[in-house]
């Protein structure tokens, strides 16, 4: 036995099937925008569910209906094209977005090692910035013993680990190890209140065997913090924050600041890499990520801090939406 739709015999058994485009649009509607099962469209037109089947097959075949996949691969690599050109950047890698911030530090983190282990060489000095995706980023290294002579040192001095982040130092060698390297370390804080204290530092001989390879770096990880928030509660930090006016501040890198056009806020004391020795680096990687640190990243981006960007779809819809 057959219905009859719209003026048409549609039959439900294996002999021949008459179709017209009405009768295919309507089934067609059914399943995929009313989301109707082929049961449902079975029972409400009278048909069997295979005589259903055939019709949505039919539609398919005829162009009624087309089904297209959308890769979000894709989708992220256009993306990472309009920064690359808008920042001048060597290159982009993004991740997903996600309201856990762990999660996304763990994908950032992957994507940061990827490109690191892929622009490393033998010999390199590699820099290890402070913070948490950096961290991740190291977490997510292979072990390799691909690339020989190369030595691992931190891009500052530490903080006073009140806020239970990772202390620079260990984040140095857990790299070392992972890339069967050499570590050297920096046994000094990032912010220092005395000037007399700071030049003793600065003139000490394992303090100068860490700072010295500052103008040999190959490839440096660094992140970029929002620097006029205050989510620590390091008093050195906060300090040196007041000292050249928060409200002035919209990054930090390194632990210096930078204001909303890029340009170095000069503080005072500061254990660190110089903003210039840093653009001398061969390969800077800055990985940051989530949408309340938008501006912080424009902000490094204008500064041209790094020649490689790792940051999730949302920062960079909204770094685009701000230079539009």
């Amino acid at each position: 036995m057959g219905a009859l739709l719209g003026g048409v015999l549609v039959s439900d058994n294996s002999g021949r099937t008459q179709h017209d485009d009405d009768i295919l649009v309507l089934v067609s509607e059914m399943y995929y925008i009313q989301e109707k099962t082929q049961k449902d469209i079975a029972d409400n037109l009278g048909l069997s569910r295979p005589a259903v089947s055939r019709l949505l097959q039919t539609a398919r075949d005829r162009g009624i209906v087309s089904v297209s996949i959308v890769d979000p691969s894709e989708r992220l690599k256009k993306l990472e094209a309009e920064l690359t050109q808008a920042f001048g950047l060597k290159g982009c890698r993004l991740c997903p977005s996600g309201e856990d911030h762990a999660i996304l530090r763990a994908r950032l983190g992957y994507r940061g090692a990827e490109l690191l282990m892929t622009n490393m060489e033998p010999g390199d000095v590699i820099g290890i910035g402070a913070g948490s995706t950096v961290y991740e980023t190291v977490r997510a290294l292979r072990e390799s013993r691909d690339y020989p002579g190369l030595r691992i040192v931190p891009l500052s001095g530490g903080g006073l680990g009140i806020d239970g982040r990772p202390q620079i130092n260990q984040v140095v060698h857990m790299a070392a190890h992972r890339l069967n390297a050499e570590s050297v370390y920096l046994n000094a804080p990032l912010y220092i209140g005395e000037d007399s204290v700071a030049r003793l530092l600065m003139e000490d001989a394992s303090i100068r065997q860490c700072t010295g390879l500052w103008d040999q770096l190959g490839n440096a990880l660094i992140g970029i913090g929002r620097g006029n928030i205050v989510d620590t509660q390091d008093p050195y930090f906060i300090a040196a924050l007041e000292a050249v006016g928060q409200s002035r501040v919209a990054a930090a890198v390194c632990g210096w600041f930078v204001d909303r056009e890029g340009n170095a806020i000069r503080g005072k004391n500061t254990t660190s890499v110089s903003f210039d020795q840093l653009k001398a680096a061969r390969n800077v990687f800055a990985i940051a990520g989530g949408k309340r640190k938008a501006r912080a990243i424009l902000s490094a981006l204008r500064g041209k801090f790094a020649t490689h960007l790792v940051t999730d779809e949302d920062v960079a819809r909204e770094v685009l939406f701000m230079i539009s």
